[in-house]
């Protein structure tokens, strides 16, 4: 697809929310970066937080992407399947990390394969981590080259982001999240498309 005007249309779309958004990504930052800075447990609770904060941040996004109601609380609501979350978390970052260690490139197509769960999760807060681990797979099959190049458009921006005072960054995030809740809806109308070609 035309990421450029993904990028745009998803900027437009945003452009009623800048402040709230900015505000998720900043709440997201501060709990991620604080406590890590403290001791060894602080990292621990930064590792235990990530999860449920970033299915939050989906749930947010996915809810402005489709035009629903969004709220500060969207944060809060990733925290629900708690045991979910951690274990997919924590199966993500493993199977990121083998891959990284590994060969650099095979460490990169997990994480772009897997980038979709807590997508999937946000619209299905019943789903099992196994079960959402899976369709994101599933998702980004044949897509992982055009969501690696969507990422790369927006190192620019975060770089931006970081001349201004760090706070840019948390705005290229709000940015970077909308579009991937937008790129995700693509994905799912994709595979809609093909599956009524084959019926």
């Amino acid at each position: 697809m035309d990421l450029l005007e993904l990028m745009r249309l998803s900027r437009e779309k945003l452009k009623p929310h800048w402040g709230l958004a900015f505000l998720i990504c900043l709440i997201y930052g501060i709990a991620l970066g604080v406590p890590s800075e403290l001791n060894s447990y602080g990292e621990l609770l930064s590792f235990l937080l990530a999860g449920p904060l970033q299915l939050g941040m989906c749930i947010f996004f996915l809810n402005s992407a489709n035009n629903k109601p969004i709220a500060i609380e969207n944060l809060m609501e990733g925290f629900k399947p708690l045991l979910q979350v951690l274990l997919a978390y924590a199966v993500m970052t493993i199977a990121i990390l083998v891959g990284l260690v590994l060969f650099l490139f095979p460490g990169i197509v997990v994480s772009l394969g897997l980038s979709m769960t807590f997508f999937v999760m946000a619209e299905n807060p019943e789903i099992s981590f196994g079960d959402a681990l899976q369709e994101s797979w599933k998702l980004t099959e044949g897509y992982k080259m055009e969501l690696l190049v969507l990422y790369l458009r927006f190192i620019p921006w975060y770089l931006l982001g970081l001349l201004l005072l760090v706070i840019g960054v948390f705005i290229a995030m709000a940015w970077h999240q909308h579009t991937l809740a937008m790129y995700y809806e693509y994905l799912k109308e994709e595979r809609a498309r093909k599956e009524a070609l084959t019926e």
